[in-house]
């Protein structure tokens, strides 16, 4: 999940904390990645289709862990599927299906030690395991929002708006929208990893000073993302370089087409200009008025442009039903 290989560029600032040190604090945290790190713990059974609510365990673990210490948890899930995100979608889909078909060849044939890796790899989070969630959350009092779209662009809104103190995940795409303070590798001890971005200019192994939001986006997704067709062999390293000799997105790609093997996609800017929406304008849902709002104000000049990237929007009154309909599950 996120951008391959950004976590550990950022090593120098890591920050090795205990929980407890927030106390006090509303943190938001991506429930589907508490799902998948639970489902993990039961992935046979879940592929296999039985009855377990192990994944919901794990995640209530995580919940009281941050009571416990005086934090109050937000949760956020997933909503409707981006239609940007379609063609990564399917490839996963594709890929879990697949390691579906080896695990229960393999645990037909008792080899049950090879065929757990599998499993693993073929689990996937579904609704009915976010609904199972719910109403766990829903038994403690626990606040939860499911986003229209996707639950980084709604954990960042929920930042970015003072809702929440930080996030809990292990999604690098977090820090790509700009988030703040960002927890990773929470463990059922405490111990976690805060970044934060007021660190940047302290990164020892590239330089980031005098990088604002748009040119860490620019890396970043040049390194590869959900959104765009990646460049083969551009990892996130040479990104950076070529971002820091050539200034621009356009400077970049022509550095490579005269003086790289690399093969840049066909469309690739046009298709760069667009991704780069759903990092900055991804429609949210704003819990205090109550409907969907984009993530960033859209400029005045903005014109035409791509729904498949930031969402289609939605009536403020079917927003809200629909926000009822989740309270009710």
């Amino acid at each position: 999940m996120g951008i391959q290989g950004l976590l550990p560029l950022l090593k120098s600032i890591h920050e090795h904390r205990k929980i407890s040190d927030f106390s006090g604090q509303i943190l938001a945290v991506d429930g589907y990645v508490w799902l998948h790190r639970g489902a993990y713990g039961c992935a046979a059974q879940l592929v296999k289709g039985e009855n377990t609510t192990r994944y919901v365990d794990y995640a209530m673990h995580r919940v009281r862990l941050l009571k416990h210490h005086n934090i109050t948890p937000y949760v956020v899930f997933d909503g409707g599927p981006l239609p940007a995100k379609m063609g990564t979608e399917s490839t996963r889909h594709q890929s879990r299906e697949e390691n579906r078909a080896k695990a229960l060849s393999l645990d037909k044939e008792g080899k049950h030690s090879e065929a757990r890796d599998y499993f693993t790899k073929a689990v996937d989070v579904t609704p009915e395991m976010a609904y199972q969630l719910i109403k766990a959350l829903k038994a403690e009092d626990i606040s939860y929002i499911v986003a229209p779209y996707e639950a980084d662009a709604q954990l960042t809104f929920l930042e970015r708006e003072g809702i929440v103190d930080g996030i809990i995940t292990e999604d690098s795409d977090l820090l790509v929208f700009g988030c703040k303070q960002v927890l990773f590798k929470l463990d059922s001890d405490g111990n976690c990893v805060c970044i934060k971005r007021e660190n940047f200019a302290k990164v020892t192994d590239i330089t980031l000073f005098g990088w604002g939001d748009q040119q860490f986006r620019g890396m970043a997704m040049l390194s590869g993302c959900d959104y765009l067709p990646s460049i083969p062999g551009l990892g996130v390293k040479t990104s950076h370089k070529l971002l820091r000799k050539h200034k621009t997105i356009e400077g970049v790609l022509h550095a490579i087409r005269m003086g790289s093997q690399l093969k840049i996609p066909p469309n690739y800017l046009r298709d760069f200009r667009t991704a780069e929406l759903a990092f900055l304008y991804q429609r949210v849902y704003d819990p205090r008025s109550q409907r969907l709002v984009t993530l960033s104000k859209l400029p005045e000049d903005m014109g035409d442009w791509d729904d498949r990237y930031v969402g289609k929007d939605l009536d403020p009154v079917l927003a809200k039903v629909l926000r009822m309909v989740e309270s009710i599950l």
